[in-house]
């Protein structure tokens, strides 16, 4: 279980408990994130594949299925394309495996926010301007303190050209109202996998499994069946 960006090995808690009857599920902090220290250099998501890849292998699991929410879920697509020999199936929700698309409304806020930290920076403590960027960032940003290198790597980062590698079975688990990974990414990752199904929660946001726990049942009949 590999959780999202600024989350931890709990967030998911409510989905993988009930899952403990049935499976073995192990879910860690990923590094830089609740009790685990930060890369020392500015990892990518590729980075963070091989390390959780290697974690398994030195606990002994060498056969697994990967369920991954966000940037975890990004990370478990990864692995899933980097070790297939090791990854059975794979379940994915709101994973940011591509990038984002933004229209001229998003690009206006970016280039009126470089701007103003340019500005800023002129006329400003360092002090000050953190405060203006706590203030005024987006919530990734806000709860990353300390990573933040490693986000403005991994949210530029895009993975479509990898899609038909992957030819395990695969399930998607999406919401609606989603606008961090907006549905025309599962979409797109479901039409281009191989071997794909695929459920879109039709109020759900980022976190589809906050208004609709199928997501339990889901997992258990797609990884034991």
């Amino acid at each position: 279980v590999l959780h999202g960006w600024g989350c931890d090995k709990d967030n998911l808690r409510g989905v993988y408990l009930p899952l403990c009857e049935d499976l073995r599920v192990i879910s860690i902090d990923l590094p830089g994130f609740g009790k685990s220290g930060r890369p020392k250099e500015t990892w990518g998501s590729v980075d963070y594949a091989n390390d959780i890849a290697a974690f398994l292998k030195d606990i002994g699991v060498e056969k697994y299925s990967l369920f991954g929410h966000s940037f975890g879920g990004k990370i478990a697509f990864l692995i899933a394309y980097l070790y297939p020999q090791n990854v059975e199936r794979l379940v994915l929700m709101a994973a940011n495996v591509l990038r984002n698309r933004h229209g001229l409304a998003w690009y206006w806020k970016v280039w009126t926010y470089k701007l103003m930290k340019k500005v800023m920076s002129i006329f400003y403590s360092r002090e000050k301007i953190e405060e203006w960027k706590k203030r005024f960032g987006s919530e990734d940003y806000k709860m990353s303190e300390g990573m933040r290198d490693i986000l403005v790597k991994e949210v530029n980062e895009d993975f479509s050209s990898l899609l038909s590698k992957v030819n395990i079975p695969v399930f998607l688990y999406w919401g609606k109202k989603d606008t961090a990974t907006p549905l025309w990414m599962a979409k797109k990752i479901n039409r281009n996998l191989s071997d794909c199904g695929m459920f879109v929660v039709d109020n759900g946001t980022h976190y589809p499994f906050l208004q609709d726990m199928r997501i339990v049942s889901i997992i258990k009949t797609f990884i034991l069946n």
